[in-house]
């Protein structure tokens, strides 16, 4: 199954909160059934930022949850109207979660992070994601995830 499908790919969502953010992500994730309970999955993306933010500058966050509740290695894109606050200092609207299953023995996660890594430092990629009408570029431009 892959990684990312063209169904987890958001533009123009209009989250005003990290939270709503989160719950939307994890409503995604377990009606696709890459995942379950989607409080815990909310959870695991709070414990994580509580480790270090996921916010990386330029209005670009990476969130993740790594937990028993992930079936499956999903990522989910958005692309929100507007800046969500992510730390006191830190606002994101270009959103790349990546949900991965707490087994996750190949180190899946590892690989999909650096992937995902290498493409925002990409202009091009960033301009994309910042242009796009719909998910159809975005994602063909993330499909190569799904070769990890």
């Amino acid at each position: 199954m892959k990684v990312i499908d063209r169904d987890l790919i958001f533009v123009d969502t209009d989250f005003k909160t990290q939270r709503e953010l989160f719950e939307f992500l994890a409503k995604q994730v377990s009606e696709s059934k890459r995942g379950e309970n989607p409080e815990k999955i909310v959870e695991g993306f709070y414990e994580r930022e509580a480790e270090f933010s996921t916010a990386m500058g330029n209005d670009i966050a990476i969130p993740h949850c790594r937990n028993e509740h992930i079936l499956q290695a999903t990522v989910i894109v958005a692309r929100n109207k507007t800046q969500i606050e992510w730390t006191d200092d830190e606002r994101a609207k270009l959103i790349f979660a990546l949900l991965v299953p707490g087994s996750n023995e190949n180190q899946m996660h590892i690989r999909i992070l650096a992937q995902v890594a290498q493409l925002i430092m990409e202009e091009d990629f960033i301009n994309l994601v910042n242009e796009a009408k719909d998910g159809e570029k975005i994602y063909e431009r993330l499909s190569v995830l799904n070769n990890l």
